[in-house]
């Protein structure tokens, strides 16, 4: 993208830019015309391709992310219960792909079920996408919304076309962080305290479920640990000195990899996903900024992955190193 300040820099052309114009320049060739049906129609395919990735990847999100916070529920500060869904409604799409949602996804304007997780709760009463779950006042429920419902055990009605139903179901109980799906280009995933946010560039770029765990389990550490609060407040009382959350990385890494593992997914070679990224990313391989560098994620992953082995073979639990036995409880903060 051309940045209109760096054009007025160059002296030539801000004598042009700032000479009044007599008119607004034109092409110099024909251009193949292209009727406004084709236009439409291609959108609508694009739309549709767009949606329909969209659609897999929150399939396969909650297919691989479910496991890891139902393992690993022993070592959650914050538990609750998860009876296995995905809901959307047509706010959480941009306003231009709205139209797209209703046709392609039959979004409404009510929160609905858009994915079941497979051996789940709700899959195993037989909910199905474009159900919709509401309190005794009628509110349609989200899947945050669903959890509290289920904590302070609520009458719960299901919508299904004409019929209204009574929802009976029995939770499994899990680390109570919410997975959410995000629409960027951005190989990249967060945590905030309360959610794990994976982007559909990560979810592009990953190339299996073991690699997805492994950005999974790295965030729900970064849950489980605090790090949100220890990180904010390191970088203000080093004045902001990004060299203090450095470690607060490698510690989700270390720990994230147990969770993936805990839920019995595989780990050898996962290490390798930094390697891949380095090519894409190379300013990272010896640039450490508010992250490590990736040779150094690329060799305590290992080193993690090596300590976790070892375990396996002694027949040792699947609990990361922590410092303190109130850690080991699932209290780290």
């Amino acid at each position: 993208m051309l940045n209109p300040a760096r054009l007025l820099a160059v002296p030539a052309l801000s004598a042009l830019l700032l000479a009044p114009l007599s008119g607004c320049a034109g092409l110099d060739t024909r251009l193949p015309s292209i009727a406004a049906a084709d236009l439409k129609a291609e959108k609508q395919a694009q739309e549709k391709l767009a949606l329909t990735e969209w659609d897999e990847m929150a399939g396969r999100l909650i297919r691989v992310g479910r496991p890891i916070l139902l393992a690993n529920q022993g070592l959650c500060p914050k538990t609750g219960p998860n009876i296995g869904v995905f809901t959307h409604e047509e706010e959480n799409y941009e306003k231009r792909l709205r139209g797209g949602a209703r046709r392609e996804l039959g979004v409404g304007e009510d929160t609905e079920i858009f994915h079941i997780a497979p051996d789940s709760p709700a899959a195993k009463i037989g909910l199905k996408r474009g159900d919709i779950i509401r309190n005794a006042d009628g509110d349609d429920l989200d899947m945050r919304d669903i959890q509290k419902a289920l904590e302070d055990k609520k009458r719960l009605t299901l919508d299904r076309g004409e019929d209204k139903l009574p929802l009976r179901v029995t939770p499994d109980m899990a680390c109570a962080y919410r997975l959410r799906l995000k629409q960027s280009s951005d190989v990249n995933a967060y945590a905030d305290g309360r959610n794990i946010t994976v982007t559909t560039g990560m979810m592009t770029f990953v190339e299996n479920d073991e690699e997805l765990a492994l950005i999974v389990g790295h965030e729900l550490a970064h849950n489980t640990m605090g790090h949100i609060r220890k990180i904010i407040g390191n970088f203000i009382l080093s004045g902001f000195a990004t060299r203090y959350t450095r470690p607060f990385e490698s510690e989700a890494d270390y720990v994230g990899l147990y969770y993936s593992r805990r839920a019995g997914y595989g780990v050898d070679g996962v290490e390798d996903f930094w390697r891949r990224l380095a090519k894409t990313e190379p300013r990272h391989v010896g640039r450490a900024k508010t992250h490590p560098t990736f040779p150094d994620r690329y060799l305590r992953l290992a080193a993690a992955r090596a300590e976790i082995k070892a375990k396996e073979e002694a027949g040792e639990p699947l609990v990361p190193n922590f410092k303190t036995s109130d850690s080991k409880s699932g209290n780290a903060s």
